[in-house]
């Protein structure tokens, strides 16, 4: 997968929590109580941001509680509503996010008009669960809507825009639109770099995203600067225990996997898990994706029952988060059936290939009615973020 905005490169702008405290009541009662409500919120925010999700999700949840006792369509409901998406959503849990996002943006839509630019971050956050679990022809249509309304509200040239084109760039990409979405990822580089400079942390995904693009190309020695400079720029920003960081690490191993350096794949693989681990989980999607691309190294060197046990792993985990018929699950389940059979397990290796054909003809079904190249990928690999 490329990198979106896992962050979401979410635009909400705290000017209206100003307004809430005007909003909120005359009594001085009522002012200390929004400041409370704001003071939670925040800490919320910057636990989910800062990757601490345990802390952040009371958090969340009790700024929801407090605002819908004022009224069911307070408009404190609808940020708390998409913050709580927003930490589903790191999590990989979309169906859970899906729900908080659509309650924010029938909030935002009903008070703030359908071309608001908070309307827009709703949007950008359903067209990324809509992308995340395949639905290209749903998503297209959102991240369209959403580049319409920050062009005309925003600015062709505003960094907003440049997000919207990373994540619709992204979409191209998967559709094998290539063309498109190497043009699109460029202007975003581009407007970003001239926004925020050289090494500002939101650069992150297009970077990598040009990374990806390059090294399905082939083109190598182009991808790996990205990928590296992605890192760096991460490593700065978010120091070593944060998924971002561990996301860059897998990636760039992917790209010494594909090149043959197994060694300095293995090592960036193995950091890549020890930060996923104790920051999302051993359980997390995140973990899931390293994993599998672990399994997939130990394969191509002939480690088969290492390579059996990872896949095992791999797919416990991606089952519970992405559905047994997701096209990643159906890339594991085709590799780990090619390992049974050639540790000579033939019975076991049919059946796992016969549900690998299964999920591939599903797939590849769904890819011609959405207009997409019909093909699963070559890689478990790069991760989304």
């Amino acid at each position: 997968m490329g990198d979106r905005m896992q962050q979401r490169w979410y635009r909400m702008k705290f000017v209206s929590l100003l307004a809430l405290v005007v909003f909120g009541g005359a009594t001085g009662t009522g002012a200390v109580e929004l400041d409370g409500w704001t003071q939670r919120f925040q800490e919320g925010v910057k636990a989910r941001e800062s990757a601490h999700y345990a802390e952040a999700e009371p958090l969340l949840t009790q700024a929801l509680r407090e605002a819908e006792q004022v009224r069911a369509d307070d408009p404190r409901v609808a940020l708390a509503a998409n913050h709580l998406g927003l930490l589903y959503h790191d999590q990989g849990r979309l169906h859970e996010a899906e729900s908080f996002y659509r309650r924010a943006l029938d909030i935002w839509e009903a008070q703030l008009g359908p071309e608001h630019e908070d309307v827009a971050a709703a949007l950008n956050n359903l067209a990324e669960i809509a992308h995340a679990q395949g639905e290209f022809a749903e998503a297209e249509p959102l991240y369209e809507r959403v580049l319409a309304i920050e062009r005309k509200v925003l600015g062709a040239a505003h960094p907003d825009v440049a997000v919207t084109l990373n994540n619709l760039a992204e979409l191209y990409r998967k559709q094998g639109r290539e063309t498109e979405a190497e043009s699109m990822y460029h202007l975003a580089l581009i407007l970003m770099e001239g926004t925020h400079g050289a090494d500002h942390p939101d650069l992150g995904p297009v970077l990598n995203n040009l990374a990806v693009l390059y090294k399905g190309r082939g083109l190598y020695a182009w991808a790996e600067p990205f990928y590296l400079r992605a890192l760096k720029i991460r490593r700065v920003r978010f120091g070593d225990n944060h998924p971002a960081v561990a996301m860059s690490l897998n990636n760039a191993g992917c790209l010494y996997q594909a090149e043959g350096l197994y060694v300095s794949a293995q090592r960036y693989f193995d950091e890549a898990l020890t930060i996923a681990e104790r920051v999302s989980g051993p359980q997390s999607a995140l973990a899931g994706t390293i994993v599998g691309n672990m399994a997939f190294l130990a394969d191509q060197q002939g480690l088969l029952t290492q390579a059996q046990l990872l896949y095992q792993r791999a797919l416990v985990i991606q089952q519970q988060r992405l559905g047994l018929h997701h096209p990643t699950v159906g890339l594991l389940v085709e590799r780990y059936a090619l390992v049974l059979d050639t540790l000579g397990q033939p019975v076991e290796a049919g059946l796992f290939a016969a549900r690998a054909a299964s999920i591939r003809a599903r797939f590849q079904s769904g890819a011609l009615r959405q207009g997409m190249a019909p093909r699963l990928g070559a890689a478990v690999g790069e991760v989304a973020r």
